[in-house]
């Protein structure tokens, strides 16, 4: 059956731009010039997606998505919207609307049309009956609180970190461009040329503000990185916390290994997300106070490969989704999801294995108290070569041993 999307855009042509990219994919489109005339003709046509700009006369795009969510008929259709505005007040007002997805401009068609493919084999964003969680982001020099459904946070957080991500590859070649400019004015600068010493005041103004543009990204890639791992975390309040711990001492491990600052600023990122798969994991299994079933079991070691399926897509500095997969991979090969062993593991993961048990035990879970660091550490000590990295287990247990280190609360 052929699937129908209302497309929201004031501008005709590029209405007409979208219309052609979903219509030559097969896709029955009708076009709506504002918010008005859209909700006539979502009514009328009851599409399976709804596309929508924010901008635009009689009704704007985050009005016609609060209409839309708040009609019991209407609530259940996929709804994106697409807008050249990009900041987080911007994500959050589309979160508060009860938009689904968020795509900023100019979109790249490929990325669109995966999209809009994804959602409509997926149907429509469920919250698995979780209750709303509250989420602080940088916004600013201010913190910007809201609450929304884990999924849809997910969502949003996602496509924040893609537009981020294409924005750094513009900054990157913005600052190549400012490079050759560089070289090209300080050689007439040599030539003691008075109008191009005002050239170079310009140009170093210039990368001044590139600087301050790329350490404000890289703030928000960390308050998105951090975010994301406090939705997962709110779905299993038991262990709130963990990945925050695990991320402080994989850092402290990699430190005590020598490896530079880039591979430990990876570790953090790595720490922060390795059980970012847990979204897909139901909230009762998460913080079921007795012994897991068979069932339950492989549906937990599911949360692996689902994190690496989810970041996989992203461009990371780093082999964060390589390493979300090996998390529980063993060097003797019995681990999971593929039986990975020895030099297949990448030291990335071998470092939040370590990492990732010795918290598991020295902290409370829903079906025991805590066991203690000692008791932990020896868990290691014993199954250093089999299960892990010998060179970890050793850093590890020094960092400890020597009282280097000690988690956080």
């Amino acid at each position: 059956m052929t699937k129908r999307i209302c497309i929201t855009e004031d501008s005709r042509s590029q209405a007409l731009i979208a219309e052609t990219i979903f219509a030559d994919r097969g896709y029955e489109v009708v076009l709506a010039e504002n918010g008005m005339d859209a909700l006539y003709k979502i009514n009328e046509m009851r599409p399976d997606l709804i596309i929508s700009d924010v901008e635009m006369p009689h009704m704007n795009g985050y009005d016609l998505c609060r209409t839309v969510k708040s009609d019991t008929e209407l609530k259940h259709i996929p709804f994106i919207l697409l807008t050249l505005l990009s900041s987080i007040t911007d994500v959050v007002k589309g979160l508060e609307a009860g938009a689904d997805y968020y795509l900023t401009k100019p979109y790249n068609a490929d990325v669109l049309v995966s999209m809009v493919g994804s959602i409509l084999r997926n149907g429509p964003v469920s919250s698995n009956g979780d209750r709303a969680v509250s989420i602080c982001m940088p916004a600013g020099d201010a913190l910007l609180s809201f609450e929304a459904e884990p999924q849809k946070v997910f969502n949003f957080l996602h496509s924040t970190y893609e537009n981020l991500v294409q924005e750094n590859r513009h900054l990157l070649f913005t600052k190549q461009e400012l490079r050759k400019l560089n070289n090209l004015l300080e050689e007439k600068v040599r030539e003691k040329t008075m109008f191009l010493e005002g050239e170079v005041a310009e140009r170093r103004k210039a990368e001044n503000a590139l600087k301050e543009s790329l350490e404000n990204m890289r703030k928000t890639v960390d308050g998105t990185v951090r975010a994301l791992a406090k939705t997962i975390e709110m779905r299993d309040p038991y262990t709130a916390g963990h990945q925050r711990r695990v991320a402080q001492l994989s850092c402290a491990i990699g430190k005590q290994m020598n490896f530079s600052g880039d591979f430990v600023d990876g570790l953090e990122v790595m720490g922060f997300l390795h059980d970012i798969g847990k979204i897909i994991v139901p909230a009762e299994i998460l913080s079921k106070p007795g012994a897991l079933n068979e069932f339950e079991l492989n549906i937990i070691k599911a949360h692996a490969q689902a994190g690496y399926n989810i970041l996989k897509g992203i461009e990371f500095s780093w082999p964060v989704a390589a390493a979300t997969i090996q998390h529980h991979e063993r060097m003797n090969g019995t681990g999971y999801p593929y039986g990975l062993n020895s030099d297949a593991i990448i030291m990335e993961a071998r470092i939040l294995a370590v990492a990732d048990v010795v918290e598991a035990m020295a902290t409370h879970r829903p079906y025991r108290p805590a066991l203690g660091i000692d008791v932990a550490l020896q868990e290691i000590i014993d199954h250093r070569g089999t299960l892990y990295d010998s060179a970890v287990v050793e850093a590890c247990r020094t960092l400890f041993e020597q009282g280097q280190f000690k988690f956080e609360k």
